[in-house]
């Protein structure tokens, strides 16, 4: 958790959200472009740093690491700002979404990111899977935590957490043509809601 921010929480969190969302945004654009044959509506975002890619490195380390921990640290810097009980606990399923990113860097998928392959393979899958998994549950436990005190934002948050749940499913499906259509729809709602709930503590 975050403890000790204090009064800062609100700026950590919106901070470290703006930066995530610029490393995914960048980090998907900048080795999409080096990969060969990528396509941003087929395939995965894991799929940049699978095994054997000539980034995979990069990818881990320089992207999907750093980015793992901003989310964590923008999700549970969110919990504190937001000052209740609720917002804490629904903070920390959230904050696992980053696990997963971190997750992706230690476990790189098998070319392709088949549903099932090496063991490498199979952990790389249940870290994404449950932290997706997560994310959705800490998306519709912020959807409660604040439908008294920002009713539209809760309800984009359960909005969100419910699409992120099918986006689950469908990625899931190695022979989906759109799945990656999909997973940056899951992406953009985490990321999209995470920085709209910072700049909402910011301002309050």
């Amino acid at each position: 958790m975050s403890p000790g921010l204090g009064s800062d929480a609100a700026v950590v969190s919106a901070v470290a959200a703006v930066l995530v969302s610029a490393f995914t945004v960048g980090g998907t654009w900048w080795f999409g472009r080096r990969a060969d044959g990528y396509s941003h509506l087929r395939d995965t975002i894991s799929e940049l740093g699978a095994a054997g890619n000539r980034d995979a490195r990069a990818v881990a380390w320089l992207w999907f690491a750093p980015s793992g921990l901003l989310f964590a640290v923008a999700a549970m810097a969110l919990g504190e700002a937001l000052g209740t009980d609720d917002a804490l606990r629904a903070a920390f399923p959230l904050a696992l979404v980053g696990v997963g990113w971190i997750g992706a860097a230690v476990f790189p998928c098998d070319p392709g990111a088949p549903a099932l392959g090496t063991m490498r393979n199979h952990l790389h899958n249940l870290t994404g899977g449950g932290a997706y998994l997560a994310g959705a549950a800490g998306l519709f436990e912020m959807g409660r935590a604040l439908e008294d005190s920002q009713p539209f934002v809760a309800l984009l948050a359960r909005a969100a957490g419910a699409v992120v749940l099918l986006g689950l499913f469908l990625i899931s499906l190695p022979d989906v043509p759109l799945r990656g259509l999909a997973q940056r729809l899951m992406e953009a709602l985490l990321h999209g809601w995470l920085l709209l709930a910072a700049a909402i503590a910011v301002t309050r």
